[in-house]
């Protein structure tokens, strides 16, 4: 794992990013995105959770999303942290975890920020659940977003080591695809 300097250098340089990137738009772009956002449509989405293999399976939902994709990505994965619509397929994540951001950035890249008190605190998850919670929020973003190719996740705004001891998040996730069942 990586010392507190590396992790504040990069939790900054997302920062300073996010905060270039937006104060680089102008004031008609942001009319033109803003009434682009607030048209929704009926989408057909993909929600991967944990399958009684322990594998990632999609589940199909139809949804209302905004029609803009940067405005949608959050309420995809508000979506996917509500649980399964089958009642036995186990949460991915803590029930307090909360979606407090996400960007789709321009180079293929989503950022998604969580929060929420167990992740804050410092989730006692054995590796495999971890594994599967954050490859759940990779391939429902990458089935749902063609135009990315990663996933960068972060807690409370700040770069983390990991959701809760084992998976490396020092660098943006990609998929993998022995996680997913084959169809």
């Amino acid at each position: 794992m990586f010392g507190m300097g590396v992790l504040a250098t990069g939790s900054a340089a997302i920062f300073l990013f996010l905060l270039v990137l937006t104060a680089c738009r102008s004031e008609d772009s942001t009319a033109t995105s803003t009434t682009q956002a607030d048209r929704v449509s009926s989408r057909t989405i993909q929600l991967f959770y944990e399958s009684p293999a322990m594998l990632l399976v999609p589940e199909i939902r139809s949804v209302t999303l905004p029609e803009n994709d940067a405005a949608a990505l959050a309420m995809v994965i508000r979506e996917l942290l509500e649980g399964s619509a089958n009642a036995s397929v186990p949460r991915s994540f803590p029930p307090d975890t909360v979606v407090r951001a996400a960007y789709l950035l321009p180079d293929g890249n989503a950022i998604v920020d969580l929060g929420g008190a167990t992740l804050t605190a410092g989730w006692n998850a054995g590796s495999h659940q971890e594994l599967i919670a954050a490859y759940s929020i990779v391939e429902t973003v990458i089935s749902n977003f063609p135009s990315v190719r990663q996933v960068r996740l972060l807690i409370n705004g700040q770069v983390a080591e990991t959701l809760g001891g084992h998976v490396d998040l020092d660098k943006p996730l990609r998929p993998l695809s022995f996680l997913v069942a084959k169809r």
